[in-house]
């Protein structure tokens, strides 16, 4: 291996991407939702032989650019990308030992380059609300200061700075060059490029990259002082930009309305994208950019891992100073944001475990299903059977038993006074003093699966039975002590019954918590998990056909079916 030169020791490379992005959900290079406009891939499609055979030609772009920032030509360079135009400003501007001032968490590329030219670099952490650290990098600012960088709006933190702070920046650097990155401008709809007419320290540099959806073709470019123009041209590589660039820069430039509409609709999928966010009670901070910083602490990388899982990418900030546990997720289309918040309430730690009790926590086979049964039969005088009763269950709408008992006898022709039928089907189920079908119940859920579930979780029962019959249940198998809520009849308005979501929402808030599970064992159990926004789960309960409920459940929206509430731990986030 040849030894390479002394300022490279301690040098990290960029980190490209190391598979395929193709045909995935790219959530974490901040590209455009939309692609380039299609006059640019009009404009591509028309080039011919020649344009390609011969040298590109920069002065028709030159002109647009500075016509569109309101500058002479002789105040822009083209660059390829970005990254070309920090290493042009580096090159021409920073000695070995020079002292450049970098705000981080920033875009990385600015210290690698900076260390190549055997810089001094000199780190601003951000404030803790990611605010720009004025007041600390205007201390750092002294003679010794060669250059300053300033991100606006930055990445990762996806904050902004005032014009008014610039300004100071720029008076305190004097002949210092302070080299602006306005790569998210569009965004934060401002730009401080006319600043260079008064500020002859002042280097701005812009891409094509985000907004302009042309990242493919890594154009870029610089403005400032005519006399700084000439300097970095000096450093600039013979032909940095190719005609395929020229020819989509052009055509972009041509089509100002297509930004705009891109601007627009980032910002309207930025706020859906941010209320989904929180609603699943995740930490969530807006940005001036086209991306959104989400916290998931200690699960930042879990998370991050299984969204790629997935085939969704989005940018793990760890490494990074002030970031550790949060993801940038780039705003997507709306279809792209709704799959990422679908796999994230699918994938992200939950909070809480909610259970219907009948059929779930608690076999009532030979209790309320014997209960309907029993009352049926002595109203109507004949027997009916169990399969009958679980052929309603399964088709969803009696989560109420007496209302169950009651639509059977109906579809026997026989209408009896609901006071009737809840008199005798209590009689049959409770008994005097809790002796009648009561007592055959069992409870389903293993109490060593309880015990660990309790550690990690909190945990609650939403169910269709009157408190005080939910309570004797608990009390009797004793696992009261487990549940941290239990949402019963009385706590929901008969019109607001299971399929809908009202029992699950209120345990929600009265545990304090936003992602949650909900198991239960009929399709109005999962509509009403669906309809709350919870991760819906189908329990097979005892008596039931397991096939026939598998796919029942599977196309109410369950994301998972168990044969028991025993393997609820196999199907956690």
């Amino acid at each position: 291996m040849i030894a390479a030169r002394e300022s490279l020791a301690g040098v990290p490379a960029y980190q490209l991407p190391v598979a395929s992005r193709k045909d995935k959900i790219r959530l974490d290079f901040n590209e455009n939702i939309r692609g380039c406009s299609p006059k640019v891939l009009e404009a591509i499609r028309n080039i011919g032989a020649d344009d390609i055979a011969v040298y590109p030609e920069y002065l028709s772009l030159v002109k647009k650019i500075a016509n569109y920032h309101n500058v002479d030509p002789e105040n822009v360079l083209l660059t390829n990308g970005a990254d070309d135009a920090i290493r042009c400003v580096m090159d021409a501007y920073v000695e070995e030992g020079d002292e450049v001032i970098i705000p981080v968490p920033t875009f990385s590329m600015f210290g690698i380059l900076a260390r190549l030219r055997g810089a001094r670099i000199v780190e601003i952490l951000y404030n803790e609300d990611f605010s720009f650290p004025l007041e600390r990098l205007l201390n750092a600012i002294t003679e010794r200061t060669r250059m300053v960088v300033v991100v606006n709006p930055n990445s990762p933190t996806g904050t902004s700075i005032g014009r008014e702070d610039l300004v100071q920046i720029l008076i305190k650097a004097g002949e210092s060059v302070v080299l602006l990155d306005e790569t998210y401008h569009h965004f934060a709809r401002r730009s401080y490029v006319e600043l260079i007419k008064d500020f002859p320290n002042l280097i701005v540099m812009q891409t094509f990259s985000k907004a302009w959806g042309l990242a493919g073709l890594r154009l870029g470019f610089i403005v400032s002082h005519r006399g700084n123009i000439e300097h970095l041209g000096k450093v600039s590589l013979p032909f940095p930009v190719n005609s395929l660039a020229i020819v989509a820069g052009n055509a972009a430039l041509e089509d100002r309305r297509y930004v705009e509409e891109v601007v627009r609709e980032v910002e309207i999928e930025k706020e859906f994208l941010c209320e989904g966010l929180r609603g699943l009670g995740l930490s969530v901070n807006m940005t001036d950019t086209n991306f959104l910083l989400v916290d998931l602490g200690v699960w930042g990388d879990k998370v991050h891992e299984r969204l790629m899982d997935r085939g969704i990418l989005v940018k793990n900030l760890s490494d990074l100073p002030l970031l550790k546990g949060f993801l940038r997720i780039t705003v997507g289309t709306r279809k792209e944001n709704l799959l990422l918040l679908e796999a994230l309430r699918e994938t992200i730690p939950l909070e809480a475990l909610l259970f219907d009790m009948d059929g779930v926590l608690v076999d009532v086979s030979a209790s309320y299903r014997l209960a309907i049964k029993k009352t049926v039969e002595r109203f109507l005088g004949k027997d009916i059977s169990l399969e009958e009763i679980q052929e309603y269950k399964a088709r969803g709408g009696y989560n109420n038993d007496w209302d169950l008992t009651e639509a059977i006898m109906l579809s026997h022709g026989l209408r009896v006074p609901k006071e009737e039928i809840i008199d005798v089907f209590q009689h049959f189920y409770l008994g005097s003093d809790f002796n009648g079908f009561v007592s055959n119940e069992r409870w389903l859920l293993n109490r060593e699966v309880l015990e660990e579930l309790s550690m990690t979780y909190k945990l609650g029962i939403v169910t269709g039975r009157p408190r005080v019959e939910a309570e004797h249940a608990l009390s009797k198998f004793g696992v009261e002590r487990y549940f941290d809520v239990v949402i019963a009849m009385e706590d929901v308005p008969p019109d607001r019954a299971k399929p809908d979501p009202y029992g699950i929402e209120l345990a929600l808030r009265k545990l304090g918590v936003k992602r949650a599970l909900y198991a239960g064992d009929n399709i109005d159990d999962i509509k009403s998990a669906v309809s709350a926004g919870v991760v819906p789960v189908g329990i097979i309960s005892p008596l039931s056909d397991e096939d026939k409920m598998a796919r029942i459940f599977e196309k109410a929206g369950a994301k998972q079916v168990l044969r028991s509430v025993n393997h609820i731990l196999e199907v956690l986030p």
